[in-house]
């Protein structure tokens, strides 16, 4: 039987960074990963092997995005958290799944891969597209 953190392929080296602020998430992360993940407040600077972020309810999508991108290794991944269809109302969430995803693909991300984060939070994975990782590490 798999860990639980598996299915989110965690770096074999470097730290792995997860921020959010809902009672949900952090709950969910200390369950998951206990202390295979760092929590914080804000992300360090720098670019970084492993990042999960909570979607915001208020503010810009994009914005979100744009700052998350900067933060990521070229062959890193950010996971994004955010509350399945059913439950976005009742936890405040005003976006569909597939504004997150076009937030994240208009911030140059790729997605590829969808996980269950608990039984209301569902997450995805974005990555830098291959044919810009050499680009972004020059």
């Amino acid at each position: 039987m798999k860990a639980p953190w598996e299915k989110f392929a965690l770096p074999a080296d470097g730290r792995a960074y997860a921020a959010g602020t809902s009672s949900e998430f952090i709950k969910t992360m200390r369950a998951v990963f206990g202390p295979l993940v760092e929590r914080v407040t804000e992300f360090p600077a720098g670019r970084h092997p492993w990042l999960m972020a909570e979607a915001p309810a208020e503010g810009s999508l994009p914005a979100f995005f744009r700052e998350l991108e900067k933060r990521l290794e070229p062959s890193g991944s950010l996971w994004v958290v955010f509350p399945k269809k059913p439950f976005a109302g009742d936890l405040g969430f005003p976006y569909l799944w597939i504004d997150v995803q076009k937030a994240g693909l208009a911030a140059g991300l790729v997605d590829n891969k969808i996980a269950a984060f608990s039984r209301r939070l569902t997450s995805i994975r974005f990555v830098i597209p291959l044919a810009r990782r050499r680009i972004t590490t020059r």
